[in-house]
């Protein structure tokens, strides 16, 4: 049994986080200037009231100071939430006119097909000839020329020309919301800029102590690099014990994520303890007296801190960094802890100093993991008794992944579709090579003799692929991993409050509450068979909104087909196409050109014409402008081809009869709005698919 006296930040978070998910929802003007007014109010009474408290005896009115702290600290994160956000910040770029952007690069640049991408500061804006301070971020592509040697690093002071857009929200169903992704970042603008159009006014304006943190990891991933001669073997390395993901292949990604050990690949809660036990280890002479047991602490709080600057202060690191140092801080001054309040402490100051945490799926993860770490692990463990000391150790090793799984899986099938068959093998396999690994990596990066170097770089190689072959095997059985699992933010609501009621029946044991987590898992079970039952009876026509290319998509009956003129192996049939078939429960689709000429039971595709059931599609080319119709034509859709030079929309009606006119992707802005403007005059419907949301007809 917790006492709440024993766990008070976890009591003082559930206001902090109630905070943040109203301002994330309602970070309206009039509500952000009345909650400062409140705040302030409430603030004032607190303190009123604690004056009067030994005067007038307010002992037993000690629950009104609870309602106050609570709603003064829901307040206070409801007003950080949104002064965070610059929603009504005057000197946000964006409410300025520009010309020029003087720009500040705040984290590492990465290059990939020769476009350079960063964030950025904009601390100053241009215009006519005028200089502004401006405060906001900007995510920047900057298209790099080979044959100049121009690079850009964290710190570069820039000064590129203003033309940053929006950015855009997805345009398909099931595709990946970057604009969301980046809105929790404050970034809500991109600019694509060509290297020929950016000035390099300085270098090495940023933290000294980040800037030395990313040039120390940048040689340390080129020592892994000289040393390990597999490719993907020394990226794994780096990755591992650095943090540094941006060189690993798709390849290795996929099979860590389908194995259930993508936890491996993200420096974490795993990583930061082990440089905690080194340092406990080599620093364990230092036990002897008051003084040298602080300067200890001093010395593994600042090495661990580094540390998780070194690997780019991911949530999960800074999580694990912050409990251990009020671990470490408690040990020495012989203090103990209750593990949730420490949780709940390192939650609620990474909360105050960026809210938009509480959004980051790695946060998420990494607190969810901790919590089922410690309330399930024990559970587990001691369901079974096992004498053998070898089979207890996997054992308790197996009921750890289970722990971590069970208070997981609910978020990680809602953000990633899937969930690993096979998790609790792979993790007892790679659980002694990734500690290996670590503890050997971490030696290897501070070792100066080259014949060491030579000898622990071969041995990390040899050990890593032996790692990874495991994987590639596992993620190649039958079954590896369940996928397509799309679940909606009310059936996530409901798996977690059936574990919920798990953790109260088993403190409580209490009939009554297995009767609640009965009727959740009843709600649970009829809401995935209606959605089951909608993916089998669909009957859907969708135009997909894509830059440059054309697809249609025809759902029947659990069937899929789609016609387009993308090449199968392209990324944006991965990208745009499958998460809409996966989003629907399908995986089995038929992919075909718009050239071939196909019959089948419940569709025929032809060059320029289509009909799915009796639903039928004409795509008008140039060459139809010229052609002599004897009757009209009866369709339901006329598909514009991108490229079409011109189209006369009144001869296009008297020659056609058609419900709907659809432009596709990739025809010019002022092409678009002439026809959409002379539509709108002949009362024609009229669509266009460029940079709009897919058009779907329910048939």
């Amino acid at each position: 049994m917790i006492f709440k006296g024993e766990v008070p930040f976890v009591r003082l978070l559930i206001p902090l986080i109630i905070g943040i998910i109203i301002a994330s929802y309602f970070p309206g003007s009039f509500i952000y200037f009345w909650a400062i007014i409140f705040l302030i109010i409430i603030l004032i009474s607190y303190l009123l009231l604690l004056k009067l408290y030994k005067k007038h005896r307010l002992f037993r009115l000690g629950w009104v100071f609870g309602i106050l702290i609570h709603c003064f600290l829901t307040l206070l994160s409801y007003s950080i939430t949104v002064h965070y956000s610059g929603a009504y910040d005057t000197k946000y770029y964006s409410y300025l006119k520009s010309d020029v952007l003087f720009l500040k690069i705040i984290n590492e640049p990465k290059t990939t097909a020769g476009i350079v991408r960063f964030e950025a500061e904009v601390p100053v804006i241009y215009f006519n000839n005028s200089i502004q301070s401006s405060t906001g971020k900007l995510l920047v592509a900057i298209k790099v020329d080979s044959s100049k040697n121009k690079s850009f690093y964290y710190g570069d002071l820039l000064l590129v020309p203003s033309n940053y857009k929006e950015i855009e929200a997805p345009y398909n169903p099931g595709e990946f919301d970057y604009k969301s992704y980046l809105k929790n970042k404050q970034i809500y603008y991109q600019q694509f800029v060509e290297s020929s159009s950016v000035k390099k006014v300085s270098e090495k304006f940023g933290h000294p102590i980040i800037f030395y943190a990313l040039t120390l990891r940048k040689e340390l991933v080129q020592k892994f690099v000289k040393y390990i001669p597999d490719e993907e073997a020394s990226d794994l390395a780096s990755a591992l014990i650095l943090g540094y993901r941006a060189e690993l292949s798709k390849d290795l990604v996929e099979a860590y994520s389908k194995t259930g050990t993508m936890h491996v690949l993200s420096v974490s809660g795993m990583h930061v303890g082990i440089v905690f036990l080194v340092l406990t280890f080599f620093l364990s002479a230092m036990n002897k007296n008051k003084k040298l047991i602080l300067i200890r602490a001093i010395i593994i709080i600042g090495v661990i801190w580094f540390y998780s600057l070194l690997t780019g202060f991911s949530p999960s690191v800074c999580r694990s960094a912050l409990m251990l140092s009020f671990v470490v801080l408690g040990k020495a001054i012989n203090k103990n802890q209750n593990t949730y309040n420490l949780m709940a402490i390192s939650a609620f100051f990474l909360l105050l100093y960026d809210p938009f945490y509480l959004f980051d799926v790695g946060f998420q993860l990494s607190y969810l993991a901790v919590a089922g770490l410690v309330y399930f692990h024990p559970i587990i463990y001691n369901s079974f008794y096992i004498k053998n000391k070898i089979l207890d150790y996997i054992w308790s090793y197996s009921a750890l992944s289970l722990a971590a799984q069970v208070a997981t899986f609910p978020i990680s099938v809602y953000y990633f579709h899937q969930f690993p068959i096979y998790f609790l093998l792979s993790n007892l396999l790679i659980v002694i090579p990734v500690a290996i690994i670590m503890y050997v990596g971490i030696a290897f990066l501070f070792t100066p003799f080259e014949i060491l170097n030579e000898l622990l770089g071969t041995f990390l190689n040899c050990l890593i692929v032996f790692t990874n072959n495991i994987l590639y095997k596992i993620e190649n059985l039958p079954f590896s991993a369940l996928d397509s699992l799309w679940i909606s933010a009310f059936e996530l609501l409901f798996l977690f409050l059936i574990i919920f009621f798990f953790i109260l029946w088993h403190t409580f044991r209490n009939k009554s509450i297995v009767w609640l987590a009965l009727v959740n898992v009843l709600v649970l079970s009829i809401s995935f068979s209606i959605k089951s039952i909608q993916n089998i009876t669909r009957h859907e026509l969708v135009f997909f909104s894509l830059r440059k290319n054309t697809a249609i998509a025809y759902l029947n009956q659990g069937r899929a087909v789609v016609i387009s003129d993308i090449d199968t192996l392209d990324k944006l049939i991965n990208y745009s196409i499958k998460p809409f078939f996966s989003s629907r429960g399908l995986k089995k689709i038929n992919y075909l050109k718009f050239e071939r000429q196909v019959q089948d039971d419940s569709y025929y595709l032809a060059t320029d014409f289509m009909q799915f059931g009796n639903f039928r599609v004409l795509r008008w080319k140039n060459e139809f402008n010229e052609v002599a119709l004897s009757n009209k034509v009866d369709v339901d859709i006329v598909l514009v081809q991108k490229n079409i030079k011109n189209i006369n929309l009144n001869n296009l009606k008297n020659r056609v009869n058609f419900e709907t006119l659809i432009f596709e992707s990739n025809i010019p802005d002022y092409k678009i709005n002439k026809y959409l403007e002379e539509a709108k005059k002949l009362n024609i419907n009229c669509i266009s698919l460029q940079k709009k949301p897919a058009y779907i007809v329910k048939m």
